[in-house]
């Protein structure tokens, strides 16, 4: 997917975000991108009420959206079996990049987490991660939204624990291995070009 462009026209983005000029500069980017349809909203009861009423494609969120937060958001949207929003692809915008907070945006079902400040590269990465990499949507008692795993490199005891898992069989080797100076010589060329 590596030349594959990300076509946002025609999608419908909310934008919730409490800072007009962030909402602005979000804006801009989306545009920038080739969306015509942005939305915003200042705080949790405007975009719960836009989600309500229309459906979204996308939800750029903040972190501490006002009055309940962007992850109390995220729950609220993902657990409401009614809505029909409750799979939307959810990103959540934060300063805040420790590791537990990223952690707690992906356990709220967000779709991913973008770094603020933003620029127009970072958004334009996870949206388009969004997009070409879609993960399918976990329904379990204490959890609803994609899945947290980005990728399965092997199970402990060899079968995952959910129904769709699959055995993970390791095949015998085939073919030349690279010589150590020939691993070199790929790291150094990356290096230099």
């Amino acid at each position: 997917m590596k030349n594959a462009t990300l076509n946002l026209r025609d999608l419908v983005i909310l934008v919730a975000d409490p800072s007009p000029y962030m909402c602005m500069l979000a804006n801009s980017m989306l545009r920038g991108f080739g969306a015509n349809k942005a939305m915003d909203a200042r705080s949790s009861i405007d975009a719960i009420q836009i989600l309500t009423e229309q459906k979204i494609d996308i939800l750029l969120c903040d972190n501490l959206l006002p009055p309940h937060g962007g992850l109390k958001l995220t729950q609220a949207i993902r657990r409401n079996v009614n809505n029909p929003n409750r799979t939307v692809p959810i990103l959540i915008m934060t300063s805040d990049t420790r590791e537990s907070t990223i952690k707690s945006a992906r356990d709220a079902g967000a779709n991913m987490v973008v770094a603020k400040p933003m620029s127009p590269s970072s958004l334009y990465d996870r949206l388009s991660w969004i997009a070409f990499n879609p993960r399918n949507f976990v329904d379990a008692p204490t959890y609803f939204g994609p899945d947290r795993r980005f990728k399965i490199e092997g199970f402990p005891t060899g079968v995952g624990r959910r129904q769709g898992d699959k055995a993970i069989e390791v095949s015998d080797e085939t073919g030349p291995t690279l010589a150590q100076d020939d691993i070199d010589n790929l790291f150094n060329s990356s290096r230099v070009g």
